[in-house]
């Protein structure tokens, strides 16, 4: 009976595992792994290890002797308002298969199971703009890029705008409240709007001179959520993984790389001090198109990135406001709102200064 969860993206155990204050319970993360692993069926007791770093999802690494090491992933409260979760599972099987996401084991109520990639560490902040990690990220993600999605319309704006309608109108109290009220939210949708067509009107019509411009707005799967804590490395081998694929979906390449390079800054959103420079961008740009690119080629590609680091301001700075209302996980989410929206003053001054 356990056989029919592993391996089927459509199966799902009718089990639950709770999350306290963001740390799995680790008897009912035993429980479904049990149940959906066949090989851990008579396993009595395995050691539970919190796995840092989301801020999304709690994560426990369950290890029994004589076993491979499990990843329970339990899904943060109400994260269904910004994450197909029936899309995400069938996309994660599929990806498991071709080698770039960890081996799919199996659903449960709230949850999924995932191998462990053991021998991997995650990268911190600094580390990705280096220049032995540099170019390793730009190659694995072409070769993501090259996976066909679900379908091939691009999303990017249209969940954005969702993501932020729903913000506007989330109630807080107090300090969140009155911390919710100094983001501008309405003001932030008029921005959004004024982007959209600065896209369509601008930059989508170059890219029928520009190779560079039509690569990075053509449409492929993309991560969406490409920050140090996902991406693991394997320091004997220089070999680079991809995780946490739950926000990916048909998008743009540009975005992708913008989202990549705003995550130099960490959670702390220095982007005065972390962002990268033009030469390490375009240092990237040119690992990621490959060797026949051209200097035209890099810069264009640059301009479409510059402009999706706005979108991504939005895109986070609006998540962000539903976790503060949802989220059990500790992570002041308002801050983190804050600090996106004046990435979005910031770059929006920088960009418009390189510009004369």
């Amino acid at each position: 009976m356990t056989r029919i969860f592993r391996d089927n993206p459509e199966a799902i155990l009718d089990r639950s595992v709770s999350l306290r204050d963001g740390v799995v319970d680790p008897n009912e993360a035993l429980d479904v792994v049990r149940r959906i692993v066949p090989e851990w069926a008579k396993v009595k007791q395995a050691r539970c290890t919190p796995v840092e770093g989301g801020i999304t999802n709690g994560l426990a690494r369950l290890s029994a002797p004589e076993h491979s090491d499990v990843l329970v992933r339990v899904y943060g409260p109400n994260t269904e308002a910004v994450i197909d979760r029936e899309r995400e599972n069938r996309l994660f099987a599929r990806l498991s298969e071709g080698s770039f996401a960890p081996p799919y084991l199996g659903r449960f109520q709230n949850g999924r199971v995932e191998g462990f990639l053991d021998g991997y560490r995650a990268l911190e902040p600094h580390e990705m703009g280096e220049e032995q990690w540099r170019s390793r990220i730009a190659h694995r993600l072409a070769e993501l890029h090259r996976y066909p999605p679900e379908q091939a319309i691009p999303r990017t704006f249209c969940t954005l705008r969702a993501w932020l309608e729903r913000a506007c109108d989330l109630p807080f109290e107090g300090e969140q409240a009155a911390a919710h009220d100094r983001l501008d939210l309405p003001g932030a949708l008029r921005r959004l709007s004024s982007l959209t067509r600065r896209f369509h009107g601008n930059l989508a019509p170059r890219a029928a001179t520009s190779l560079g411009v039509r690569t990075a707005i053509k449409p492929i799967l993309a991560h969406n959520d490409l920050l140090a804590g996902n991406i693991l490395v394997d320091e004997a081998t220089q070999t680079v993984r991809f995780i946490d694929y739950e926000y990916s979906d048909c998008g743009y390449a540009a975005f992708d790389v913008a989202n990549h390079f705003c995550e130099y800054a960490g959670f702390d959103s220095d982007f005065a001090q972390h962002f990268p420079s033009t030469a390490v961008r375009e240092s990237f740009i040119a690992a990621y198109l490959g060797p026949e690119v051209t200097a035209s080629d890099i810069a264009d590609f640059d301009l479409a990135v510059r402009f999706f680091v706005l979108i991504n301001h939005l895109w986070w700075g609006s998540w962000a406001v539903a976790q503060a209302r949802y989220s059990p996980i500790d992570f002041d989410f308002m801050g983190y709102a804050t600090l996106r929206f004046a990435g979005l003053h910031y770059h929006t001054d920088l960009f418009q200064r390189s510009r004369h």
